[in-house]
């Protein structure tokens, strides 16, 4: 008579631990502790990442911007964004190394060793994603606002009312979600009962990302598409925006729809969505207004040899003593140029706009959210014979 022997899975053993009175005990299994640390290693991974990328945007938006744009309300909240952005993240991590991830407190649910500190940085990071929500969408608010307030009347007060609309679901359900969470976290109680309002916080987040984007897209868009019937055909900042709109609308969606289609194999992949909308709005802004903002004033070590040598030529035909205006101030009203004007000529500088229109609104819009537009002009030099 033979007998069948089944292979042994060594994972599947069970690991007794006694609770607190020494008596009872619970069971748990080696590949439910594996699958435990593995995912709380991924969730850590996650939010180390957005803690990176949120301090490295915060500190070239720092550098890259001018002083005179720092004072926009686009710019404090988006620097605003990513300091919520970077400590949310930061709080979030911290989880991942606290006391309540450690064997006893998994296994037995016996919170009574977590300290004081841990309970308080769990709720900072429940907190802090309130403020990074309505900073994000009090930009992206004021961004459909700039592009919207030269519609009709009756179409703006309608935009109007309903951005506001949005913008009051999305942050009070981050705020609910803020609430119950930080509830259930002080009483050791469990948040699955409430977990549909993170659902419908994600959602109604991801809404407005998508109506706010529509809005000021569609604009630039059409503003585009109006430009080439004038004769504008060069990639300009408004089409760097209009791009870039598209992502802040495709990019944070993808991170939705992961949080529900790999729950386990990529963890809280949604708090990627409102981070990626802190990351791009800065982003744009800055991509924008480099695209705007001659040569002379990038880093450009080229430009910068350049016009030492074109001062010492001016010394040498002029003398050391020469007050007169120096050639940065005929070369900065340039584009696509960085050769210095020779001060010996006399500069005419000649406005060139296409004939069928002027300046578009939302060039003017633009400029109030700190993205400057330089119009282009064609320097030539005029010889002023002598009496």
């Amino acid at each position: 008579m033979s007998s069948t022997i089944t292979p042994f899975d060594p994972t599947s053993q069970n690991i007794t631990v006694l609770l607190a009175d020494g008596v009872n005990s619970v069971n748990i299994t080696i590949a439910a502790l594996d699958q435990f640390f593995i995912y709380n290693c991924r969730l850590c991974i996650n939010y180390a990442a957005q803690l990176g990328a949120c301090l490295i945007m915060l500190i070239i938006t720092a550098v890259l911007t001018k002083e005179s744009k720092r004072t926009k309300p686009v710019f404090v909240l988006n620097v605003l964004s990513l300091v919520f952005g970077f400590f949310r993240a930061l709080f979030l991590a911290l989880y991942c190394v606290s006391p309540w991830v450690e064997l006893w407190a998994y296994s037995t649910s016996d919170y009574s060793r977590v300290p004081k500190s841990a309970y308080g940085t769990s709720i900072l990071g429940t907190v802090l994603p309130l403020f990074l929500t309505a900073t994000v969408d009090a930009s992206l608010v004021l961004q459909a606002h700039t592009v919207s307030k030269v519609m009709k009347r009756k179409h703006y007060y309608a935009v109007t009312a309903v951005s506001c609309l949005v913008y009051l679901f999305a942050v009070s359900f981050r705020f609910a979600e803020a609430v119950t969470n930080s509830r259930a976290i002080m009483s050791d109680g469990s948040y699955f009962a409430e977990a549909w309002i993170t659902t419908a916080t994600l959602a109604t987040e991801t809404i407005a990302i998508w109506y706010f984007s529509v809005i000021f897209t569609g604009k630039l868009v059409w503003t585009i598409k109006m430009r080439k019937n004038m004769g504008f055909q060069k990639w300009s900042y408004m089409q760097i925006l209009a791009a870039m709109g598209g992502c802040t609308m495709i990019i944070p969606s993808l991170f939705t729809i992961l949080e529900w289609v790999t729950p386990s194999d990529f963890p809280e992949a949604g708090t990627l969505a409102m981070t990626m909308v802190a990351l791009l709005l800065p982003l744009s802004s800055l991509w924008a207004s480099m695209s705007t903002t001659d040569r002379s004033a990038s880093f450009n070590l080229s430009t910068l040899w350049a016009s030492r040598q074109s001062q010492e030529d001016m010394e040498k035909n002029f003398g050391s003593q020469y007050t007169g205006p120096s050639h940065t101030q005929y070369s900065t009203d340039r584009k696509e140029s960085t050769a210095p004007i020779s001060p010996s000529a006399n500069i005419a500088v000649v406005e060139h706009t296409p004939v069928k229109s002027s300046r578009d609104s939302t060039e003017i819009d633009l400029e109030l959210m700190g993205v400057r537009v330089d119009r282009s002009y064609d320097v030539h030099s005029d010889r002023i014979s002598g009496y």
